[in-house]
């Protein structure tokens, strides 16, 4: 699926694919997302000009993450060798996928641009940010596959969070089961593959530090550890806020659940007092036969 490098060079294979990318997410964005939707979905109409904003960037993002999961999952699975030459070995499948990720960061910042006052976030241009650096360097030089593909796990969550916002403005309930439930996915799915995979994925990192392997990338060292370290804390403090979000939408739901329940039982409680006097009143002969 790849061959090992012997040196770095300079190459432009991969740039129209980056190319393509963004203008497919933004096409995707300013035409595509807008029509379906208004179709589809009849609430995306009522949904002011910020709202469908911010609505057309998330179908770009689920779509975004979809396609860059499967691709992710399918190197993880079948391509054993960037897994043996983590920092050498040059796979095509993880280039595409940085040029299909940076393509796409890049739309989304020219988007963000455009529209700052309403989505512009501080930490989400770092992000972005960070992203287009690092994965700019695994396009162009081939280099690093093995942790490129590592952090484009985090994709895998994308879906849930964008899932939540979409509920949210579909006037779905917090405490409704599906809203829940999907929280729950959401809070699970981004711990296990943006925070409990930082040990795994720094331990990787140290036992290649300072090898032969590792000095010969020369400044490119730097797109392994400090986008790495910016991500991470901005993945942190997003997990935090999910974490507080998740624990009041819990405590509301089963708030709602034992409410409901005190309320049928003490609904249950009149209805059978009152049929008892009732009966007692007017059937007097019945009354034993239904008990």
């Amino acid at each position: 699926m790849g061959r090992r490098l012997d040196n770095l060079y300079f190459d432009t294979t991969y740039y129209p694919v980056a190319a393509f990318s963004c203008a497919f997410f933004l096409y995707l964005y300013r035409y595509v997302s807008p029509k379906v939707s208004s179709k589809l979905c009849p609430k995306y109409n009522l949904l002011t000009d910020t709202e469908q904003v911010d609505w057309n960037t998330r179908i770009n993002s689920t779509v975004h993450s979809v396609v860059v999961s499967c691709m992710c999952a399918y190197t993880m699975i079948y391509d054993d060798e960037i897994a043996e030459d983590p920092i050498w070995w040059d796979s095509p499948l993880v280039r595409t996928s940085c040029a299909i990720v940076a393509g796409y960061m890049t739309s989304d910042v020219i988007i963000m641009s455009i529209h700052y006052k309403q989505i512009g976030e501080v930490f989400y241009v770092l992000h972005h940010g960070a992203s287009i650096y690092a994965y700019y360097y695994v396009m162009t030089y081939g280099v690093l596959p093995y942790f490129a593909n590592y952090r484009l796990v985090a994709e895998f969550s994308t879906p849930f969070v964008n899932q939540r916002w979409f509920l949210a403005q579909l006037g779905y309930d917090k405490t409704n089961v599906i809203f829940v439930s999907n929280g729950v996915a959401m809070a699970v799915t981004f711990f296990i593959v943006r925070i409990a995979v930082m040990p795994s994925y720094w331990h990787r990192v140290y036992t290649v530090y300072n090898t032969p392997a590792f000095n010969r990338l020369g400044y490119i060292q730097l797109c392994l550890i400090i986008p790495c370290i910016i991500l991470d804390i901005i993945n942190i403090y997003w997990f935090y806020k999910i974490c507080v979000g998740a624990y009041r939408i819990c405590c509301m739901f089963f708030e709602k659940e034992k409410l409901d329940g005190k309320s049928s039982s003490g609904s249950k409680l009149f209805n059978t007092t009152f049929k008892n006097l009732f009966i007692k009143t007017n059937h007097p002969v019945s009354h034993k036969h239904i008990d």
